[in-house]
């Protein structure tokens, strides 16, 4: 009777150990997949000597998504290197420094593209993780929760910014990564750690309607570039009192700038009579003048103004 006891307790007892060691497995083998496949589409992001940052192949013919200060204000080339080895040199189609997002273009198909997951109805408290390359480190996971859904009044402007705060462990090298829900889909694209602890991330629907407004060809003048203040002289005389110009610290090999022979150095103060202060302004210009042959811009070089004619040509490059 104590045998039968005994086996009886037993018997009741194993189906529910197998059944929390076979939950416990059967959880932790999909989220080694579930990780595994998000780690074919990230990418890592290398300027020059300023270090490495994180991207995110969005597109499967070639388009990737990083932060933009992963790639402004950088006079070198910009490569993405894929998880398998091969690196690209990378073309930046357009950035937006307030959203801190930018969207690269290397020449390759059939990319391992990210599923995409509608951030807005992410709630606080779901499981959550991130991939990058921490100080250099290929691939690395951290896991977390959702801490709090946040939204920021840019200032003098009706345009409001929306964060995702995680407790997921972000370092240098890790910006530009994917924020992955537990189905490994990108729910935010991580951007920088705020107070210490929190880590913030640009939420998925906010950079697929960013990506969405985007024109789908326009002219590009090939240049990275970065505002400045202009001197005094220049002020008065040359740019109708305008206090800031462009400084051009980059240029794209084989864009309509080389052609020009614009120099690294120059300032740009205005095109078409319309004075630049800002990289918007420039595009939209551009946009504007796609019917003409040619648009005239006003360069400060060496000290003194000079007037450079542009030709243009419907070609994309990086501005």
């Amino acid at each position: 009777m104590t045998t039968t006891e005994t086996g009886t307790s037993a018997e009741a007892g194993q189906p529910q150990g197998l059944s929390r060691l076979t939950l416990n497995n059967a959880f932790s083998s999909g989220l080694g997949e579930m990780i595994e496949q998000a780690q074919a589409s990230v990418v890592q992001v290398r300027r020059g000597d300023r270090g490495a940052g994180t991207g995110v192949i969005w597109q499967e013919n070639g388009g990737i998504i990083t932060n933009h200060h992963v790639i402004a204000h950088t006079g070198s080339r910009t490569l993405v290197e894929l998880r398998d080895g091969q690196v690209f040199e990378a073309q930046i189609v357009d950035s937006d420094p307030i959203l801190d997002v930018a969207l690269l273009k290397v020449p390759a198909n059939n990319l391992a593209a990210i599923a995409v997951a509608d951030s807005s109805k992410l709630r606080v408290g779901e499981l959550v993780f991130a991939i990058g390359h921490p100080w250099g480190q290929r691939g690395v996971v951290t896991a977390g929760i959702v801490s709090a859904l946040s939204k920021v009044q840019i200032r003098n402007s009706n345009r409001q910014l929306e964060y995702i705060k995680s407790d997921v462990r972000l370092a240098p090298g890790n910006s530009g990564g994917p924020l992955l829900n537990a189905l490994g889909e990108v729910i935010g694209i991580n951007a920088m750690i705020m107070g210490g602890d929190l880590s913030v991330a640009i939420p998925s629907s906010t950079v697929s309607k960013w990506i969405a407004q985007l024109p789908r060809t326009r002219i590009t003048l090939g240049v990275q570039i970065q505002s400045i203040e202009l001197p005094p002289n220049v002020r008065s005389e040359s740019a109708k009192d305008q206090s800031l110009g462009l400084l051009v610290v980059g240029i794209i090999a084989g864009g309509l700038a080389e052609q020009a022979k614009l120099l690294v150095g120059d300032v740009l103060i205005d095109i078409e009579n319309t004075a630049l202060s800002d990289a918007t302004t420039l595009r939209a210009v551009l946009a504007q003048s796609s019917s003409k042959d040619s648009v005239q811009l006003h360069v400060l070089r060496g000290g003194k103004v000079q007037e450079i004619k542009v030709l243009l040509h419907p070609r994309k490059q990086a501005a």
